[in-house]
């Protein structure tokens, strides 16, 4: 019992350090959103005098038009999310569960893509789609679709590898055809998954700057992150301001773990270690 105990006493006590760390970081963006430069150089986690909340109406005006920005990242990633479970399930359901003779040959090639960097890969990409005269827009999204298909796969087809067969044999005894199969029984079974990869590839393009600044030029299209990276210049940063646009980015990420972090951990557990 007392080892049982000391057990518990260090894992809490680890749980709480990773949570400590974790949390700073958020903290300080908070605090220091609603100082000047001044209160920010005196003391990092120091309260501010008079809270600033005006930082949070400039980064919305006409000058930054975060709001646009704010808008084409939440456009490009709904459409990168829902596309790529589409391809992903349906790819994953053909290489887990159907018999054919490139099938594994198919997973090695998914599998290999983890291996390979997209950011590696960015500029012959640019030079291909340039020249077949695909619009910057559409070529972003197709990248991000792309980058998102090997670990997907990966992920949901190690899940199915868990579940029982007998579940669509008794289905297709009752008459199911294969369409019935993957919308009625393999969905709902992969929903831990589908959320898992939700999560990521929306961070995945949440967060990308590189492929973005180099395929975006025009100011109505770019994405957050490059609205936030105009808040800072060679020669003066308005730190407040800069802070309260990252801390308005991190709010779509948290809402979303929030409401998907128990299927989020049963599908990484799940999928990432095939029975």
């Amino acid at each position: 019992m007392k080892k049982t105990n000391a057990w518990r006493i260090a894992q809490y006590t680890l749980l709480t350090v990773a949570a400590v760390i974790i949390i700073l970081p958020l903290l300080f963006l908070l605090v220091s959103s609603l100082k000047t430069n001044t209160e920010i150089f005196m003391g990092a986690f120091k309260l501010p005098a008079k809270p600033n909340f005006s930082h949070y109406l400039m980064i919305f005006d006409e000058t930054y038009h975060l709001h646009t920005y704010f808008i084409n990242s939440v456009y490009y990633a709904a459409v990168v999310c829902c596309v790529s479970i589409i391809i992903n399930t349906t790819a994953a359901y053909a290489i887990g569960r159907m018999k054919w003779k490139l099938n594994k040959a198919v997973m090695g090639l998914f599998l290999a893509g983890i291996m390979i960097p997209l950011h590696a890969t960015i500029v012959p990409l640019y030079i291909i789609t340039s020249k077949l005269r695909i619009p910057n827009q559409v070529a972003l999204m197709f990248l991000f679709i792309a980058g998102t298909i090997p670990t997907s796969v990966f992920l949901i087809t190690g899940y199915l590898s868990n579940v029982p067969k007998a579940v669509e044999e008794s289905a297709v005894i009752d008459g199911a055809t294969i369409p019935h199969l993957f919308f009625k029984i393999i969905i709902p079974i992969i929903k831990p998954p589908i959320a898992t990869i939700t999560i990521f590839n929306f961070m995945g393009v949440w967060n990308d700057l590189m492929l973005s600044l180099i395929f975006l030029s025009d100011e109505r299209i770019k994405t957050l992150q490059l609205g936030v990276s105009k808040f800072s210049s060679a020669f003066y940063t308005e730190y407040g301001v800069l802070l309260a646009a990252m801390v308005v980015s991190m709010i779509p990420v948290i809402i979303i773990y929030l409401f998907m972090s128990e299927k989020i951990i049963s599908g990484i557990t799940a999928g990432a270690v095939k029975g």
